[in-house]
């Protein structure tokens, strides 16, 4: 008997190297993009580029991921999403081509962590949400068409997150 998979999904999560050294210096640049207020949320998304201060400083991880991905990572749009208590995150995706990664910069243990709706049934529990167990420092890479959302923040403390989109040139022959 063969056991064949007819879709997959790919989903990467890997933890930072010397996250906090990292971290104080990405709040320092994020000083310099402050976010606006949205309907349920805190963004730089439209004003934000510091995308290849984001890309120095996180070269080693993103590059780990291009060599388990197998491709070379083409840059693309970086921003930071705050989320006060009681804010949240509407289903979305970010496009149908290339990927989508999050970094998870301030959060404390109860933080809400992004949730993704698998595109189809589990076939185990009928269930389509899935949570990432997820801490601080850690880095979610998904495909862009996942669509995601994030639960109101039921804390007092201000999770906050670094939102980036890029696509991978892959070889031609794998």
């Amino acid at each position: 008997m063969d056991i064949n998979t007819a879709f997959k999904v790919d989903f990467l999560q890997i933890k930072s190297i010397d996250f906090k050294k990292k971290k104080k210096l990405i709040n320092k640049i994020l000083e310099d993009y402050p976010e606006k207020r949205f309907k349920n949320f805190s963004s730089n998304r439209n004003n934000a580029n510091f995308s290849l201060k984001f890309f120095n400083i996180f070269a080693e991880e993103l590059n780990n991921i291009c060599k388990n991905m197998e491709g070379v990572m083409q840059s693309g749009d970086v921003w930071s999403v705050s989320y006060k208590k009681g804010d949240y995150h509407v289903p979305h995706n970010h496009g149908s081509k290339g990927y989508c990664g999050i970094l998870y910069l301030n959060m404390q243990k109860n933080s809400p962590v992004t949730s993704y709706m698998q595109p189809w049934n589990n076939h185990n529990d009928d269930s389509i949400i899935y949570e990432p167990k997820v801490e601080e420092g850690d880095i979610v890479i998904v495909p862009q068409f996942i669509t995601h959302f994030t639960k109101p923040n039921n804390l007092k403390f201000k999770k906050r997150i670094i939102s980036f989109d890029f696509k991978l040139d892959l070889p031609l022959y794998r």
